[in-house]
């Protein structure tokens, strides 16, 4: 008889955790400040999977290639609230007459410099870029989904001065941004 109070009381705790997990959970588009510590954004009308995939653009001289994946549950801090959410992670190389001049491919999903901050009511994802060394090329990022084979891609950094004075290790030669950000609404085919 023990042991079977014991497991009702066990089945009951995990439904009632299964339960309050669940209202923990919030759609993309939620702001995080409105929202308890340790909440979970997700991605639950999958509203991320269409932008997954490698994508290519050739502008002039430069190709660029997209690499985007999906990460669930990522543990995320903004200005001291700890939450979780789903996040598209887009990593890149860029060649300039075939030779790269930037390559993140490889990267962890830690060092990944651009990542999405949520759906937007258009369907499109907005992106945080961190920039490059001394957050030079730091901005915004816009996809928006054409079609199943289309992307469109808008990149608006910011415009700070760096200099030697601000970032000890700046190269004397400067750094280039090197993802496209002109012209606007850059097509982007999946591969």
């Amino acid at each position: 008889m023990m042991i079977m109070k014991k497991n009702t009381f066990l089945y009951l705790l995990i439904i009632l955790f299964s339960i309050s997990c669940k209202a923990q959970q919030y759609p993309l588009n939620t702001n995080y400040r409105t929202i308890p510590d340790n909440s979970y954004i997700k991605d639950i009308n999958n509203e991320y999977s269409k932008f997954v995939g490698n994508w290519k653009a050739i502008i002039n001289n430069k190709e660029i290639d997209l690499s985007i994946s999906k990460e669930e549950n990522k543990s995320m801090i903004l200005f001291n609230r700890h939450f979780y959410k789903d996040v598209l992670l887009i990593r890149y190389k860029v060649l300039v007459n075939n030779q790269i001049v930037e390559n993140t491919i490889n990267n962890s999903n830690d060092s990944v410099n651009i990542i999405s901050m949520g759906a937007q009511i258009d369907g499109s994802v907005l992106f945080d870029y961190k920039g490059l060394k001394c957050l030079v090329g730091n901005g915004f990022i816009s996809l928006e989904y054409v079609d199943s084979t289309h992307l469109k891609w808008n990149y608006q950094p910011q415009s700070t001065v760096i200099t030697n004075k601000n970032c000890s290790d700046y190269p004397t030669s400067g750094i280039k941004i090197n993802l496209p950000y002109e012209p606007a609404d850059i097509i982007f085919t999946k591969q």
